[in-house]
């Protein structure tokens, strides 16, 4: 311990300066963060786009996951759940519209990036809230299963049948606002796919609730449709802005350095 002159002392805790001063002839404690923590990092496992991220997700985290249909949502998602599962991560996919299990796996078995044995394994677990119509059971069966199996990535595919659940009852607002805030204290990134153009971000509750949001989107260029990656938003990250070219093939989804 450091004394100063008039009672002032000086602690350095690692980074935090502790200080005690006089006020009003009495004592206070104040602290300072001397350095600014470095923010923890999940790697995509998409080719392209750690680049633009700093390193990956930051941790935790909530990504709003945007775009229409056909533009390469749930394989952006599920190709970044495989490859923390190749890392020895738990991986949570919980799909909202109530389809078997079998049926995704064999869409995504067309992927290279797909491991019929990490799902034997059970790295990565399948859970289906398609048929709960109540926003205080939707959020105990996440959180219950959130609390179960530790997963450090998660995918919600996708929030619209939700929101067409229960926007009447305005049951949709509460639930995303007490589960993006639980989600927090798990340490764990949260991808939440939705269908929505650029237009209809302003108007989601989720967009602004959200830690971060990636848009995939198409443009018909030349006779055809390409695809394209922006980082809109990602909380304590120096992200690269503007659109990027993506391509999708059967080793997943790939982000170019620059638009094509």
């Amino acid at each position: 311990m450091e004394e100063a002159g008039g009672g002032d002392f000086k602690i350095n805790i690692t980074d935090i300066l502790i200080q005690k001063i006089k006020i009003n002839g009495e004592w206070k404690i104040r602290g300072k963060l001397l350095k600014m923590i470095p923010i923890e990092r999940l790697g995509s496992g998409i080719p392209g786009l750690d680049e633009m991220l700093e390193g990956g997700f930051p941790i935790p985290s909530t990504i709003l996951l945007s775009g229409e249909p056909g533009t390469g949502k749930t394989t952006l998602a599920v190709q970044s759940l495989f490859h923390g599962a190749r890392q020895k991560e738990i991986g949570l996919y919980i799909t909202a519209v109530s389809e078997p299990g079998w049926v995704i796996q064999k869409f995504l078995s067309q992927y290279d990036f797909y491991s019929q044995k990490l799902i034997e394994s059970e790295v990565v677990q399948f859970l289906d809230i398609g048929r709960i119509k109540d926003g205080e059971k939707i959020l105990a069966k996440l959180l219950g299963n959130i609390e179960r199996f530790q997963p450090k990535r998660i995918v919600i595919d996708s929030i619209n049948p939700i929101r067409s659940r229960l926007e009447d009852t305005g049951e949709y607002r509460e639930l995303m606002y007490d589960l993006l805030s639980s989600l927090k204290g798990y340490g764990c990134v949260t991808i939440l796919i939705c269908e929505a153009s650029y237009s209809d971000l302003p108007k989601l509750s989720e967009a602004y609730l959200s830690d971060g949001i990636i848009v995939l989107s198409y443009r018909e260029m030349e006779g055809s449709r390409k695809k394209y990656l922006e980082v809109l938003k990602m909380r304590g990250t120096d992200h690269t802005t503007g659109m990027r070219s993506v391509n999708i093939s059967k080793k997943g989804l790939l982000v170019y350095p620059e638009l094509r």
